[in-house]
């Protein structure tokens, strides 16, 4: 074992059990909230984990030691003050599968060099290259809106934000609109992605030699991507470098050493970079029109500050810096809706959480759905208000509450990038359009990797 690389499996069977352990579900309960785990309402039982044992909860499956964290501050330790002792781990194999050894999967020296190489085209002042594409996209979208105002028919909004945000992806990676030229392709990603959590979950996964359909599916898709980053690779190289993120890789050098990506390389970060692109800011730009449809008052604060701020213009870059309710309230979209809402990690060496000695290879559950809605930080929690990220009222809570894109060195490269994105997006429709929910019906949540609504969001569009 290197100091970066926790202990595996068949090395944790020979370590002595942990003594001192935290509250958690023996026997038949645990077999049992093993099974309710992998159902529709995960969120849900991790809720019930936590109100029943308490901010931390033991549970063993076979060697692998777990414990599900649910206090802010013990998340913080993992991902902040103890960083080091953390790896992504076990819990990733999955996803490794479709994104191979990219920024979200790997760990150690090899990752921080390829975050060196990757972080100049994110930070949050270069992301703004992007604003005149995103607008362009985004005016496209609210076209399209148009048509479904006339008609009276209600838009299925999850559809829409996969649309926008697959065409916003795909041409920050490549300069290439993929959910109008490369429907293909863009299906593949989709798929791809979709078939990971659900084997991730499933503690009874067969070798994908084994010919089931979901196997074959998923092989066929990772062809299609595999070919496609291959040709626009092979282009890029041949037709010359463009402003697109697989340009800037391509061209990137490590300062340090010199090193340049391999194609190995670029292949599992643009994977990487879609995958986080795509489908984390659908589901939260879906959530966001769910709520707003919901909360008119919310709605009308925001109509008031585009109205103010753009006055029927298409944002530039200036402008965003004065959307801030716009950005409160996305920021409240990510607490109550945290793209991922359970992040796990595996422990290097042994360390103390909360007064329990957790030994080495352990995996960590961090549950930041809980997080945001800790009644000791967060009042009225399950309330939707965007004036909790007032300047004032963040200043006086712990950075440790707020976790929707990681924290600490693995905080997500892409949250500028997110960030802009939703902010335009909200800020352009509600300067031409109100939603209105179909149905008053709540929809819940269903989590498999990221949270979705578990219901389809049709919403009706309407003219100001």
């Amino acid at each position: 074992m290197t100091v970066e690389q926790a202990p595996s499996l068949q090395e944790q069977k020979t370590r002595p059990e942990p003594v001192n352990l935290p509250p958690g579900p023996n026997g038949i309960s645990k077999i049992t909230n093993s099974f309710r785990l992998l159902g529709s309402d995960v969120l849900g039982q991790y809720i019930d984990l936590w109100h029943k044992y308490g901010d931390i909860v033991y549970s063993k499956l076979g060697p692998l030691h777990t414990y599900t964290l649910f206090d802010p501050e013990d998340i913080h330790h993992v991902l902040v003050k103890n960083q080091k002792n953390y790896a992504k781990g076990i819990a990733y194999e999955g996803l490794r599968l479709v994104v191979g050894n990219g920024l979200i999967t790997s760990d150690g020296q090899f990752w921080r060099q390829q975050r060196r190489l990757m972080q100049p085209p994110f930070t949050a002042t270069a992301v703004n290259q992007y604003v005149q594409m995103m607008t362009e996209v985004t005016e496209q979208l609210l076209n399209r809106w148009e048509k479904a105002a006339d008609s009276g028919r209600p838009v299925h909004m999850d559809a829409e934000m996969l649309r926008l945000t697959t065409s916003v992806i795909g041409r920050a990676l490549f300069n290439i609109d993929l959910s109008e030229e490369l429907t293909e392709v863009g299906y593949a990603f989709q798929d791809a992605f979709t078939f990971v959590p659900g084997r991730t979950m499933n503690p009874f996964k067969l070798p994908l030699s084994v010919p089931l359909p979901s196997h074959r599916r998923f092989q066929n898709s990772m062809i299609l991507i595999e070919e496609f980053i291959a040709q626009r690779t092979a282009e890029k190289k041949k037709k010359g470098l463009d402003n697109s993120f697989l340009s800037q890789l391509m061209k990137a050098q490590d300062e340090e050493t010199g090193h340049q990506m391999t194609d190995q390389q670029l292949r599992d970060e643009i994977v990487t970079l879609f995958f986080a692109g795509f489908e984390t800011t659908a589901r939260s730009l879906t959530w966001l029109w769910y709520l707003l449809s919901r909360h008119k008052d919310v709605a009308a604060k925001v109509e008031a500050e585009v109205d103010r701020v753009l006055a029927g213009r298409i944002p530039t870059v200036q402008d965003l810096y004065q959307l801030s309710y716009s950005r409160m309230v996305v920021d409240e979209v990510l607490r109550l809706y945290p793209p991922v809402a359970v992040m796990p990690r595996q422990l290097i060496e042994d360390d103390e959480i909360g007064g329990y000695q957790i030994p080495a290879g352990s995996l960590l559950l961090l549950v930041t759905y809980v997080a945001h809605r800790y009644p000791s930080i967060w009042d009225d929690p399950e309330k939707f208000d965007p004036e909790r990220f007032s300047a004032e009222a963040a200043k006086e809570r712990p950075k440790s509450a707020y976790v929707p894109f990681a924290n600490g060195q693995r905080i997500c490269i892409g949250n500028n990038f997110a960030l802009l994105e939703m902010v335009i997006a909200c800020a352009m429709a509600a300067s031409r359009f109100r939603l209105e929910p179909v149905s008053p019906e709540p929809i819940p949540i269903h989590f498999s990797g990221t949270t979705k609504p578990a219901k389809p969001v049709n919403l009706l569009i309407r003219r100001r």
